[in-house]
């Protein structure tokens, strides 16, 4: 890395730094308060959206007041992706020349300079592609720095913190980006990609002994399955995982295994992020930094208390690719009341996964079954199961497992489980194969995904 871009990511850092120290106060903010601010952020963004960009000028036009934002139209990532050099506000942004520039990145190297690119494939497998100028990327920052003040992970010197993170595998996933981004010193910083093998990973861990580890939920659950073996031997202080359902079985396994209660992030490279606090009751939402709207199937609001069927959010620092009322596939439920810790920001009360990862299955007559990754808690709650995958082939769902140990009895237990399971919420006469493997394919960001629908070709 050259000594400009040094630079720059130190000065980057700092400024994430400095407003971190400002988003700890916005947290306790009343929220008639919050709701103004947000206000006056969201004329701004707009404003700028319909000056600087032709898609969101012939979309939205010039507005006369006050942003109602509810009567603005939704936004999903193939409309986004379709048109992308018309919605950024720098004309020299082209789509296919940054994922080209993904594709070939490495280090926290900047497109012209000033942007940091980042793609998601998505539980849909459908590429987002999403840039950040300098000061974005400052509020990134300022997030996770936020974040990493909730679960306690502060600067200690003269012996710096050791911290872990396993995470994407692809130089322009959001973990790896961010990881490089903060790595400026403060701690020893040890970034893992998942694709590692569960050898490698128990070694490298073993070597560097992390005070404070983040993983992927699945992958924690492995390295929980390490560790109760006696392969992995690590005590880490405090730990956190991220981009993936957490089930209480497998929060469950996790504390057994290192003997502290594992902390939730939710972080999107859309720009919305959230983490628990210490009292562990739900995830809050950054919302001084993005605006999110529960909403049911057909874009109506859901009270809070009341499950969601995606969110529509607005990010409020993003002035080069603005994204009003992105569509989410989560499924949340909201929390009305306060937290006992006394931030004002509302939290995510449970995640039921992502409305994208339903399954269809025949029911009685005509009718169609829609089945939740929830649905398969059944395989989850199993003490013989350390992950699984559930594929779709037509009416046929595969059961991919594996398994811990022996487990002899693994198979037939599993599937008459899921029959019964199945049967109770309609499905006609469930077809279901149980099959084990040593390990299981993920997304190519590193992500595993629960459920796989329509599947011809029998995953590995």
């Amino acid at each position: 890395m050259t000594i400009t871009y040094q630079r720059r990511r130190l000065a980057d850092f700092a400024a994430g730094a400095r407003l971190s120290r400002e988003l700890a106060q916005r947290e306790r903010w009343p929220r008639e308060r919050l709701a103004h601010f947000q206000q006056e952020r969201l004329d701004e963004l707009v404003g700028h959206a319909v000056h600087r960009s032709t898609f969101y000028r012939e979309r939205i036009g010039r507005p006369t007041g006050p942003v109602e934002l509810d009567r603005l139209p939704t936004l999903d990532k193939t409309t986004m992706m379709e048109h992308f050099d018309a919605l950024v506000t720098d004309p020299r942004l082209r789509r296919d020349e940054l994922l080209a520039h993904v594709e070939a990145l490495t280090g926290d190297a900047l497109h012209l300079g000033r942007y940091r690119v980042m793609t998601t494939s998505g539980s849909s497998g459908r590429k987002g592609l999403f840039v950040y100028d300098r000061p974005a990327w400052s509020g990134l920052i300022g997030q996770f720095l936020r974040y990493s003040a909730m679960v306690g992970v502060r600067p200690r010197l003269p012996h710096r913190l050791r911290v872990a993170a396993v995470g994407g595998a692809s130089g322009s996933h959001m973990t790896r980006r961010v990881t490089q981004s903060v790595n400026v010193g403060l701690h020893r910083v040890l970034s893992l990609p998942v694709t590692l093998a569960l050898t490698q990973l128990t070694e490298e861990l073993n070597r560097f002994q992390p005070q404070f580890i983040n993983a992927y939920a699945s992958v924690a659950v492995l390295l929980a399955e390490e560790q109760l073996a006696g392969r992995l031997r690590i005590s880490p202080e405090a730990m956190s995982t991220s981009s993936e359902l957490r089930t209480p079985l497998m929060t469950a396994r996790i504390q057994e295994a290192f003997g502290v209660r594992p902390f939730d992030l939710y972080g999107t490279t859309e720009g919305l992020w959230g983490a628990e606090c210490e009292h562990h009751t739900g995830i809050h939402l950054f919302e001084d930094m993005t605006i999110v709207e529960n909403v049911d199937d057909d874009r109506r609001p859901v009270p809070d208390g009341q499950p969601g069927a995606r969110l529509l959010i607005t990010s409020l620092v993003n002035r080069t690719q603005p994204l009003i009322r992105l569509e989410l596939a989560d499924a949340v439920t909201l929390d009305p009341g306060p937290c006992p810790c006394g931030r004002t920001l509302r939290r995510i009360r449970s995640i039921a996964g992502r409305s994208d990862d339903m399954l269809e299955l025949p029911g009685p007559g005509a009718a169609t079954i829609f089945l939740h990754p929830l649905q398969f808690a059944v395989v989850a709650r199993d003490r013989d199961v350390v992950e699984f995958q559930v594929v779709q082939e037509g009416p046929r769902l595969r059961v991919l497992v594996v398994a811990r140990g022996e487990a002899p009895t693994l198979e037939p237990r599993l599937r008459e489980a899921l029959q019964q399971r199945l049967s109770a919420l309609g499905v006609a006469e469930p077809a279901i194969e149980v099959e084990r493997r040593t390990a299981l394919s993920r997304q190519p960001g590193g992500k595993l995904q629960i459920v796989v629908a329509n599947r011809s070709t029998p995953a590995s």
